[in-house]
């Protein structure tokens, strides 16, 4: 409980400063590969307390990780309301609410083994930079469409 505490605590107030700066500072794309560079060094040295059997460092790294954590959620809200409008919108919060549920379900079942991993933040990682470029190209090529 008390690691989930130094992941959950800090975004009471980080939601808010994370979409502040995706508004105003980083932007979306920017913003995105950001907060998933926090999350995957989160959990890096989370992994790293974990082997060395450092509870204090596990801790630390799941502070970064929380830094990054709920922020990178409000980025990909952001990014779902840039990308689909109208009732399609419903539709990508019930999939993105049904995906964040189903991966809190395998991490309880198989978090002895992906705890010392840090894969699927750095596949995340790659996924926001994918994203942000399939984001950029489409933000041109609607520029090209609307300039006719």
């Amino acid at each position: 409980m008390q690691l989930y505490a130094w992941y959950s605590w800090p975004n009471v107030v980080l939601c808010f400063l994370g979409g502040f700066l995706l508004d105003r500072v980083f932007g979306i794309r920017l913003g995105t590969i950001i907060f998933s560079v926090f999350v995957c060094v989160g959990q890096v040295i989370f992994a790293a307390g974990a082997l060395s059997n450092h509870f204090w460092l596990m801790e630390v790294g799941r502070f970064v990780f929380g830094i990054g954590g709920e922020s990178l959620s409000v980025a990909q809200n952001t990014y779902a309301v840039n990308w689909f409008k109208g009732k399609e919108l419903n539709l990508v919060f019930g999939l993105q609410l049904s995906m964040a549920r189903l991966g809190s379900t395998v991490n309880m079942n198989i978090m002895g083994w992906v705890y010392n991993t840090a894969v699927t933040c750095f596949f995340s990682l790659a996924c926001a930079l994918v994203l942000g470029y399939l984001d950029k190209r489409a933000e041109r090529i609607l520029k090209k469409e609307q300039g006719k």
